[in-house]
């Protein structure tokens, strides 16, 4: 509890400290813990730059120094709290983010860094046989909140219990039947937690992920970030970082 308690003053803090510390044009860059994509080095739910690994974290940080763009970047969680931050907040920024069309107009978008699966997942073995999405009402179904896919299925109606950590072992435990996540996101967490290999039981649709800006960046901070990420694809440079997460 107490530990809850500091991490909800801590963010409460974060504008605040942003604006004492910076130049008016640093982008304040929030993520979470979404592996392989961003994560902490140390498994926290805080970390600075220098302790988040990932692919779109390298591939992000590339992007604003090549554009010459001063960040500064933090890790912290809820996801559904960075996204309302990065929309409210001018100067703040928000990653891996899927450019869905309820979000579109909230943001200005940079990208895409990276692509995901949108599915359900269940444990090796699992009888459970779905034809079509609507065959998994009968189970129960975890996601984490402010996902596109906890958010995608909620709008069909679907009840999702919300999971904070640890998906692949409460999955592989029963607290539900399903985990709703997303691919390879989902298969890396489950292997680093050393639940194995996962099946998906469902693929409901594919997304790409981006940058997601303030509406009040301005359009030229926008247009370089875009320009340096579009070398940055053209060099193979973001390949080749996805190659070292997803190949080993």
């Amino acid at each position: 509890m107490l530990n809850k308690i500091i991490c909800r003053i801590a963010f409460a803090l974060l504008p605040l400290f942003a604006g004492t510390t910076q130049a008016a044009d640093m982008v304040q860059i929030l993520t979470q813990n979404y592996p392989p994509f961003s994560m902490s080095a140390s498994g926290k739910n805080f970390e600075r730059e220098g302790g988040i690994n990932g692919i779109d974290k390298e591939v992000v940080v590339e992007m604003f120094k090549r554009a010459e763009v001063p960040y500064q970047m933090t890790l912290r969680f809820p996801w559904s709290r960075l996204q309302e931050m990065a929309e409210k907040q001018p100067s703040f920024a928000v990653y891996s983010l899927s450019r869905t069309v309820d979000r579109e107009s909230r943001f200005k978008w940079v990208g895409p860094l990276s692509e995901i699966q949108l599915v359900l997942l269940k444990t090796p073995g699992n009888p459970i046989v779905l034809n079509s999405l609507d065959d998994a009402r009968k189970y129960s179904i975890g996601s984490v909140e402010g996902t596109s896919v906890s958010q995608y299925l909620a709008k069909q109606n679907f009840t999702v219990k919300n999971v904070l950590s640890n998906a692949p072992a409460k999955l592989q435990t029963g607290e539900f039947d399903l985990w709703a996540t997303t691919n390879p996101a989902g298969n890396y967490e489950a292997g680093k937690a050393g639940i194995g290999k996962l099946e998906v039981a469902f693929a409901i649709s594919s997304t790409q992920l981006y940058l997601a800006l303030n509406k009040e960046t301005p359009d030229e901070v926008v247009q370089k970030l875009q320009s340096a990420l579009d070398q940055l694809r053209k060099e193979g440079f973001i390949d080749q970082v996805a190659a070292r997460y997803l190949n080993n």
